[in-house]
């Protein structure tokens, strides 16, 4: 099983089967707030769900195209993230993530995307990491910008989620602007 450490408190895991039931309760304690952000909400109604999309993601890894991961805080699953495009042509990537609203505030999100940035700058070759916040998910937001991500623009009405459009901005960072 792949394990990195972050720091004293958090681990990222290689998402499997084994952990499926973990992340589906994370989703489904959540599903109020993500519900809001989130097209893919409504594939994921029981664990099984979440099982196969693991699967799927574990088949895209194996083909270089994703990186899928709990986060562990404390030993304890409480978030997920991903490397939800890797594409080597543009040597460019795209973070993902979700966490337990029972664990925001501690800084984890902040401290899993650097060490992810540090991934895909120092161990994968990238030139560029892209973070996609829905607008109205300040505090999404505010973890690109308080790692120096800087807004490359607004894609206005983007998705539709619950009959209403929804703004994502779009977060990149370049190598030459990373800073360990």
């Amino acid at each position: 099983m792949f394990t990195r450490v972050v720091d004293d408190e958090i681990e990222l895991e290689l998402a499997t089967k084994y952990i499926a039931q973990d992340i589906f309760d994370i989703i489904d304690r959540n599903r109020d707030n993500l519900k809001q952000r989130f097209t893919w909400l409504g594939t994921v109604k029981e664990p099984t769900d979440t099982e196969e999309y693991i699967k799927e993601q574990i088949e895209r890894m194996a083909k270089g195209r994703a990186i899928y991961m709990a986060i562990r805080y404390r030993g304890k699953v409480v978030g997920v993230i991903d490397f939800n495009s890797i594409n080597e042509h543009l040597k460019t990537t795209e973070i993902g993530y979700i966490l337990d609203k029972d664990f925001r505030g501690k800084g984890i999100m902040r401290r899993a995307v650097k060490e992810l940035c540090n991934m895909a700058f120092n161990t994968m070759g990238m030139n560029k990491v892209i973070i996609r916040c829905a607008h109205n998910n300040p505090k999404s937001c505010n973890v690109a910008k308080s790692l120096g991500f800087k807004l490359e623009g607004t894609l206005r009405e983007f998705e539709e989620i619950n009959g209403a459009y929804i703004d994502l901005n779009i977060f990149s960072m370049l190598k030459s602007e990373y800073e360990e």
